[in-house]
């Protein structure tokens, strides 16, 4: 299996695939590119199964952060060839539209992403200090940061 087909495969099951959209990898720009359904309609037309209430209870602030801090972590560790995470991200009016870099995304962690390992422990210290909890100082401040303005 080359490269892009594992990143396929990883797509399929990433955290809160039932709400995105469409996800594609542009090898030209090495950017990776998710877009979430824009609302409830949207995405109940996709999951008949969906009720309102999964899909209001689902994007809390936290969760919101999460899928753009921690899962673009995942996708960048895992995906050396992965330059740029472009998110489009939108819930009950706002709009969370994100560009998450890697060298931007090393340069705000002190770490370079694609080193971190499971073996060693280094990516559970990663995500202990960046991902852990509802509320993560260190998860917010990156969120912001990621985040068009």
């Amino acid at each position: 299996m080359n490269y892009q087909e594992d990143l396929q495969k990883y797509l399929e099951v990433i955290t809160g695939k039932n709400f995105i959209e469409s996800a594609a990898y542009i090898e030209a720009q090495k950017m990776l590119i998710i877009t979430y359904y824009k609302s409830f309609e949207e995405a109940v037309a996709f999951d008949q199964n969906l009720s309102k209430t999964s899909y209001l209870n689902y994007f809390t602030q936290s969760k919101i952060e999460k899928l753009i801090v921690e899962e673009s972590a995942r996708l960048l560790r895992k995906y050396p060839f992965v330059e740029i995470i472009a998110i489009d991200l939108s819930f009950n009016g706002e709009n969370y539209n994100a560009q998450v870099t890697r060298e931007k995304f090393n340069s705000l962690t002190g770490t370079e992403i694609e080193t971190l390992s499971l073996e060693n422990g280094s990516w559970q210290e990663f995500q202990k200090k960046f991902s852990s909890g509802v509320k993560n100082a260190n998860r917010n401040a990156l969120f912001k940061e990621f985040l068009l303005k």
